[in-house]
């Protein structure tokens, strides 16, 4: 059984099937117009517990006249809205009629989370998640098929390792390495680099070939250039003419542990035959509907399934030739939402065949050609949930497409980069997106863009122009020579207001901070633009040096001045103390024990922590005491016989550093261990000191709490003869308190440093 089959048969005890309900008039239509041949909008006002409104995009698929196609931005971790992206799609032969959000992806990097595949190349490799209550906890996807038609089905993505003749199953290419995974990294990353942790190891392999693509069938043969073991934080760059094998978890450090750089390995990329000549494969979860059924592919009692939210849906109905688009808007007055239950047994009224969930909640997003506009654009459908209905920028859209040819006709769809006034020396450009014929089609627009200027102050190049001179102007857009927009732009000589972030701030020598110019406004408080490269910065006092662009390095301890932003002919400054710096960012400059603190950190006898800090008044335990005080005494550790504690074996980071101390007679530990990970009192280090220095002549100091009959009382006393110790001002040497770190460095400092 292979591994789709295995995780088929775990799951599928998990899915509930929803109830079908009979077909009937259930829903109003409030609004039906095509967007183009055989493409169909409607809206429907429908109530199911609530009223609900849907949009749906109905399209007779016809290769080469009428189909829905994959939109992407043009990066893997691109984002952009879902009229944005089918608007900048749509061209000549390739009019885009309506457009969906499709996939889901990771918000925060933009990145997809689910199999990905565009003609046969594998965009994103995606995960499958485990858990019934997981949206893709089963691996089904929706795709056009070789033949053109809607395809909704499980798939089978196998991405395997061979070396030595022994093939494994990889689980997953190009995202992020989980527990107990293995994942292969090609060029086609989303980074140049693995991004892992170090609680893992990578096989560098180089096939000696640039790598331009990844695609089902293709099989990747190379040399191992290079391992990075477990726990190096090494972050490995992807070879252009190689992959990364980055395993994590004993098992697949067994497998593999025996790989050396030389040795051959192969990776190779398969999906099952269904799927073969797809134009695209968008992985995503869960299937509602199968062969006309309510089919909820995930268990629909886990709160995921149970939430009443916005949906979006692609479908297929007469057998694959007709795909819908499908969103249903919620958390709103006007529309509550679906949960999958819901969903899935609408669908099936509405005559679907099969259909699949895709990204919903405040991702989900209809836009459709607006015929009756003059410029034809794509607009929004439904309401988004998200504050203000505005859209999410998306990572994938399924987009209903018209291939027939365009007729004559001439108008504009334009952006302007920045459409507020503009301080001299800043840029704008003018990105026409779209020109339309008198039929509301789009008309090719690569070429024939010029921009002129009605008063001269502004220089125009290409498309773009720049703010040289104050004042207002006008900016003329042609298409072919032909008018199509105008728009006002005003020039201002600088801003009215303006800050620079922090406004004050003291800083340590070799910090850096970034200074920011903020709150550049114009008159009335406007919003204005302005080149950041414009902007002139300079320092006061010996502060330290400031880069073009606002980074400001501090350099002279104790100075102070001002780091000053100059924009036309506008200034502001910010005010910088530079402070002394103490040895950690717990030992202020002028601590107590300062001096002795530097001559142990300089020697290297004792390290603060990695965050920078000293943790002067934490305990400190016995296997570090040992540590320290080895390398203090120079102990040789590279011939030492085993004291044989039942708490330290030969395998304990300290092993050898406290079997030196025990052969020394230095330490001797109780019943047989030593308890290295304890805390080590002050009576033990007055022995551990007193030992390992080979103190003699014994003070007659008397301490409240140390009697001549203590097993320490002799080594107290020779530390007190040494003045390596005075006690407390109580006339205590309270032996059985913990010895915190800054008191056991000064203790040795004492000792290193004592009167022959």
């Amino acid at each position: 059984m292979n591994t789709f089959s295995k995780m088929l048969s775990v799951v599928a005890s998990a899915f509930v099937l929803a109830s079908p309900v009979s077909a009937s008039a259930f829903q109003s239509t409030e609004k039906e117009y095509p967007l183009a041949e055989d493409i169909q909008y409607k809206q429907y006002k429908y109530y199911d517990n609530g009223q609900q409104y849907i949009n749906h995009i109905a399209v007779d698929v016809t290769p080469g006249k009428t189909e829905v196609q994959l939109g992407l931005p043009t990066r893997i971790n691109g984002k952009e809205t879902t009229t944005s992206l089918a608007t900048r799609n749509s061209r000549e032969g390739n009019r885009v009629a309506g457009a969906i959000n499709a996939g889901f992806f990771n918000m925060a990097e933009g990145f997809p989370l689910f199999l990905l595949a565009y003609k046969n190349t594998i965009v994103n490799g995606g995960v499958v998640s485990k858990g019934s209550d997981e949206y893709l906890n089963v691996p089904t996807a929706f795709g056009i098929d070789k033949s053109g038609k809607g395809l909704i089905d499980f798939f089978d993505f196998k991405v395997s390792l061979t070396s030595g003749g022994v093939t494994n199953e990889i689980t997953g290419m190009n995202r992020q390495r989980n527990i107990y995974e293995s994942i292969i990294y090609t060029p086609q990353f989303y980074k140049s680099y693995t991004d892992t942790n170090e609680y893992g190891f990578e096989i560098v392999v180089d096939t000696g070939k640039e790598i331009s693509s990844n695609y089902f069938g293709q099989t990747l043969t190379g040399k191992v250039t290079q391992i990075k073991p477990y726990g190096s934080k090494e972050r490995l760059t992807i070879p252009r003419t190689g992959f990364v094998v980055s395993l994590q978890g004993s098992d697949w450090f067994n497998k593999y542990k025996h790989i050396q750089v030389g040795d051959e390995m192969t990776a190779n990329f398969q999906i099952d035959s269904k799927w073969h000549g797809a134009d695209y494969i968008i992985a995503s979860g869960p299937m509602l509907v199968r062969d006309s059924k309510p089919y909820v592919m995930m268990s629909s009692s886990s709160p995921r399934a149970r939430e009443t939210a916005p949906r979006t849906v692609v479908a297929t109905s007469n057998g694959g030739k007709q795909v819908h688009l499908i969103t249903i808007d919620g958390r709103q007055w006007h529309s509550k939402g679906m949960n999958m239950t819901q969903l899935a047994n609408y669908l099936v009224k509405l005559g679907m065949e099969s259909a699949i969930n895709l990204d919903g909640g405040g991702s989900t997003t209809m836009a459709v050609r607006n015929r009756l506009s003059f410029d034809s654009r794509i607009e929004l459908a439904n309401l988004p949930s998200n504050a203000g209905n505005a859209q999410r920028q998306v990572s994938t859209i399924l987009q209903a497409v018209s291939k027939e040819p365009t007729g004559a006709g001439s108008r504009a769809w334009m952006e302007i980069e920045k459409d507020i006034p503009l301080v001299v020396g800043a840029s704008s450009s003018v990105k026409v997106s779209a020109v339309f014929d008198k039929n509301y089609n789009r008309l090719p627009h690569d070429k024939g863009i010029t921009l002129s200027t009605q008063n001269g102050t502004l220089a125009i190049n290409g498309t773009s122009y720049k703010a040289t001179t104050a004042g207002d102007d006008r900016i003329f857009v042609y298409h072919n020579g032909t008018q199509v927009e105008s728009f006002p732009v005003k020039t201002l000589a600088g801003p009215t207001t303006m800050a620079v972030q922090p406004s004050a701030i003291t800083m340590s020598e070799g910090q850096q901070v970034k200074f920011n110019v903020v709150n550049v406004l114009g008159d009335n408080g406007q919003k204005i633009a302005y080149d950041e490269s414009a902007i002139e910065w300079s320092t006061t006092g010996d502060i330290g040096g400031v880069a073009s662009n606002g980074t400001f390095t501090a350099r002279t301890p104790g100075a102070s001045g001002q780091v000053i932003a100059k924009l036309g002919n506008k200034q502001v400054a910010a005010n910088v103390t530079i402070k002394k710096q103490g040895l950690f960012t717990d030992i202020p400059v002028g601590y107590t024990y300062e001096k002795e603190l530097a001559y142990l950190t300089d020697n290297k006898i004792i390290n603060g922590y990695s965050d920078g800090s000293f943790r002067p008044n934490q305990s400190l335990s016995r296997e570090h005491a040992a540590l320290i005080l080895s390398k203090v005494l120079q102990l040789d550790t590279s011939t030492i016989e085993n004291p044989n504690f039942a708490d330290v074996p030969t395998t304990h980071a300290y092993y050898k550093e406290i079997a030196a101390l025990a052969n020394a007679g230095i330490i001797s530990g109780a019943n047989g261990n030593f308890n290295p990970k304890g805390t080590l009192t002050r009576a033990q280090m007055a022995k551990m000191i007193s030992l390992g220095f080979e103190l003699t002549d014994g003070a007659a100091k008397d301490f409240s709490d140390v009697s001549k009959d203590d097993w320490y009382y002799e080594h107290v006393q020779k530390m007190a003869a040494h003045n390596i110790t005075t006690g407390y001002a109580d006339g205590t040497f309270k032996p059985t308190t913990a010895i915190t770190r800054m008191h056991f460095g000064l203790f040795v400092y004492k000792a290193i440093n004592m009167e022959k």
